[in-house]
């Protein structure tokens, strides 16, 4: 029994290092957060 907890454990712990590794990649910039040129330098990229 006492092999059960740790390998729950160790599921846990590995989940949680995945989980933050996702979270680290949250540097999104929304439009209204970019000025002008940023904007025009992003529709010139896409077309």
């Amino acid at each position: 029994m006492l092999y059960q907890i740790g390998i729950i454990l160790i599921v846990i712990v590995a989940a949680l290092i995945v989980a933050k590794k996702f979270n680290a990649n949250n540097d999104l910039i929304f439009e209204d957060e970019m000025d002008e040129d940023e904007l025009k330098q992003l529709d010139e990229e896409i077309d």
